[in-house]
């Protein structure tokens, strides 16, 4: 509360202060021509949200509910929790909270994972997702510098002797997660409000992949804006839509 209060303490100074410089320049002002005022920056927009209540509640229901709120669960499996498995025991901040959407959300579930994804899912700080080849070898996306042998072996008790092979990813997954986000805000251009696009995180590509009817020079804005976090396939886009 005191560094609400100080907050709000240096808000009514800086009002205060602008209004006493108002008072002394603003006859000047009058016979000044009106600046041009420009408009703000789409970046400088800052939308909030707020983290979900899934406390008690199966991890099944993350990705729709945080989905939904525009934020980045980050998942931990705890085996030594007193609860049913994949039940949601803790989410850090606690739900009701508000956020800027796009900010991680770090969600402990009870029990350990039943499959390779939720191994995955798990291990996000070191996972960017899985693929497979054309030879069905199953393909692991890792972030460069956050390959923890240990954990990269884990997969080995999941994949049950499938073959697999690793890539080295320059984003992690969480970035990842935030462009889906930012392109979900439908702020990415002029015609985003009404364009039709679908999104999936492809951890052998190490990107985001969006598929969507975009023109050569939209392609180019958001090639510019996202570089290599984003992989365009151009077409016309059928079915449910993530995006």
């Amino acid at each position: 509360m005191s560094g609400q209060r100080s907050r709000s303490a240096r808000i009514a100074a800086l009002v205060l202060a602008g209004a006493a410089v108002g008072a002394i320049t603003g006859c000047a002002a009058r016979n000044l021509p009106p600046a041009a005022v420009p408009e703000p920056s789409v970046d400088a927009v800052v939308v909030t949200t707020r983290v979900p209540q899934v406390v008690d509640r199966a991890i099944g229901l993350l990705d729709k509910e945080f989905g939904k709120a525009g934020l980045v669960p980050l998942v931990k499996y705890e085996p030594g929790l007193l609860l049913e498995r994949g039940v949601v025991a803790v989410t850090d901040p606690p739900g009701g909270t508000t956020l800027p959407r796009g900010s991680v959300v770090r969600v402990v579930v009870a029990g350990e994972p039943a499959s390779l994804d939720e191994y995955v899912r798990g291990h996000w700080e070191t996972f960017v997702g899985t693929g497979a080849d054309p030879k069905g070898t199953v393909v692991l996306g890792v972030h460069e510098g956050n390959g923890l042998p240990g954990v990269v072996e884990g997969v080995e008790r999941y994949l049950k002797g499938k073959p697999y092979r690793l890539v080295t990813c320059p984003h992690s997954r969480v970035e990842l997660e935030k462009v889906v986000v930012e392109l979900g805000e439908r702020r990415f251009l002029p015609t985003a409000a009404t364009l039709k696009f679908t999104l999936s995180i492809d951890g052998g590509a190490c990107a985001v992949q969006m598929r969507a009817d975009l023109t050569d020079e939209e392609t180019a804005q958001l090639m510019e804006r996202f570089g290599a976090k984003l992989v365009i396939e151009r077409g016309p886009v059928e079915g449910r839509l993530r995006g």
